[in-house]
């Protein structure tokens, strides 16, 4: 039997089309979103580091900030399927986070 890449996953992913994130090297378009970590569009140019803070936030107001992330992967996507040519793909684990940024997140991914 072979699994899907959602069966692998240890945390349910959540699309959402109105949450960014805001880092040192700008704002990225978020994807998806689980307890564990989080995947967002940004420009090719960015210099994604391994890792840093970021703040998450949405079109209702919540704003999650400084939460710790390690960048797992980083692609390329196809310059045809979007209206911007500079498009990468990134995925993150997030680290270490306080009580508090774990129920902010619920509070975020089950609004």
């Amino acid at each position: 039997m072979t699994l899907n890449i959602q069966d692998r996953r240890k945390h349910q992913r959540h699309e959402f089309n109105d949450v960014v994130t805001i880092g040192a090297k700008g704002i990225s378009q978020v994807i998806d979103i689980s307890s564990g970590g989080i995947s967002f569009r940004c420009r090719n140019e960015q210099n994604i580091p391994q890792k840093w803070l970021i703040d998450i936030v949405d079109s209702t107001g919540i704003h999650l900030e400084e939460f710790p992330v390690e960048r797992i992967w980083k692609s390329a996507e196809d310059k045809k399927k979007h209206t911007c040519k500079y498009i990468t793909t990134v995925g993150l684990k997030f680290k270490r986070l306080s009580l508090e940024q774990r129920v902010a997140l619920y509070e975020l991914i089950y609004r």
